[in-house]
This record gives C-alpha cells, structure tokens and sequence, in this order.
C-alpha cells in the first residue's frame, strides 16, 4: 500500500509539472519528498503556482493519494528581491519601510509566478540580487539578507547601479532630495512635489544643461503653474535661457 501511494504521488507530482509548465520553469518541477521522521509526503517546489493552486489539483486528480499531503513552496532569491523592491515603494511614505521576509511570503502568497512587470523592476532585482552574492562572496542571497540590505540602503542607489532610464521628475529628484530633506527618494524612490523641484532648479545657479532638460520637460504638467500664464511663459523664458549657457553635466 505505502509504495503504491508513493507511485501515485510521485506521478502525481509530474502530472503538476506538465499542467503548470514547470518543465520549463528555471527552477524545475515539482518534487514529491518523504520525510521518515516526520512520516509525512511533502511537495515541494520554488515560485510557480500558490500552495492553493497545487492542492486544488491534488484533491480533484488524486484526493485519496494526496491525503494529509504537505506543501512547500518556497520562493527563489529573485521573488523575494522583488517583493521587497515592491513592498518598499508601496510603503506608506512618511516613514522609512522596513520590509520582513514574512511580508514577502505574504504578498507571494495568493500571487502565482510572481516576475516583474518591467524592466526597471528586472534591473533592481538584478542589482539589489548581485550586491548581495558580492558582499557575501557566494551565489545565492537569502530572505533575510535581501530584506535588510534594502532597508538600509533603499532603492535609490540599485536604480543608479542599474542604469535605469529616469523621467523629468525622478532625474530632478535624485540630484536635489538630500538639499531637501526629501529622504522617500533614497528609500522608496518617491520623487519630490513637481513644483518644489521647479523651484529647486530655478534657485540653482549651477543647474546643469541636464537638469534644465528635465525642468523644462516638467514644466507643461505643473498643477500650480497653467501652461498659457504668463508666469509659466516667464519660467519657461528663463529655464531656455539658462539652458543655453549651461554645462552638460549634472
């Protein structure tokens, strides 16, 4: 009986490989382990579907084979490097994020084959990812590394290693938030009020050619200035002028 279940469950366990395409998954398929200590048959796989998922099948293609089944899915070092690249911009701003594993684990749990949607969020994970196989001198980061190299850092100097492409606002943002206490930008990347960032470029005598650009790109959006007033004619005026003796540097 007991290698009759184990038959089962093991083909059991390809039969979830093949119906979530984890064949082809980087991190493999679905293992079917047994713990003599526990006395217990586990599954056990990396990203792919939520626990619910798999024990959906389980109970609809072997509900007598899979009983008292354990399940663990266990998340690979680019999930949790996103998660918490996601939790911490998602944090309320105001204080300074600080991202657990067990949040990660939350936010994966419902969510299956968690990836980035971008390719910003593929360039941070990368970078947050490769900081802490270098700063460990090993090819694999843990939960708990990943977590807290992030809150101590936060995002702002991944987004520069990364070589990201930055809008008008986050260009503006980077080179004035320290001269303006404007910490949410190193954590979580949040940028400064658009017209506290026009106001910053103006009172800058050595503002370079680049963050004109960037001024004058955010200029048309501001809500406290109309784009047919003459103030923002005026500024506009200015900022051009400038632009023309700027350095190209920022």
């Amino acid at each position: 009986m007991a290698s009759d279940r184990a038959k089962r469950l093991r083909r059991l366990a390809r039969t979830l490989t093949d119906r979530f395409g984890l064949a082809s998954h980087r991190h493999g398929v679905v293992e079917a382990e047994w713990s003599g200590s526990a006395r217990a048959w586990t599954f056990a796989w990396t990203d792919g579907p939520t626990v619910a998922q798999v024990r959906a099948v389980c109970r609809e293609t072997e509900p007598v084979a899979s009983e008292g089944l354990r399940y663990a899915r266990s998340l690979s070092q680019d999930a949790v490097a996103l998660g918490a690249v996601r939790l911490t911009i998602l944090s309320p701003t105001g204080r300074r994020p600080r991202v657990q594993p067990a949040d990660v684990e939350a936010l994966w749990r419902d969510r299956p084959f968690p990836g980035p949607r971008t390719e910003r969020e593929r360039a941070l994970v990368y970078a947050v990812v490769h900081e802490v196989h270098a700063a460990h001198h090993r090819n694999s980061a843990d939960a708990a590394e990943i977590c807290e190299l992030i809150n101590q850092y936060g995002l702002a100097v991944f987004l520069r290693r990364c070589g990201a492409e930055l809008s008008p606002a986050e260009t503006l943002t980077a080179h004035y938030a320290a001269s303006h206490a404007h910490p949410t930008w190193r954590h979580q990347l949040a940028t400064m009020d658009p017209d506290a960032l026009l106001r910053a470029v103006r009172d800058d005598p050595r503002a370079s050619a680049a963050l004109l650009d960037a001024a004058l790109a955010l200029l048309p959006g501001l809500p406290g200035l109309p784009a047919e007033s003459a103030e923002s004619a005026a500024a506009e005026d200015e900022l051009r002028a400038r632009r023309g003796r700027a350095s190209p540097t920022a």
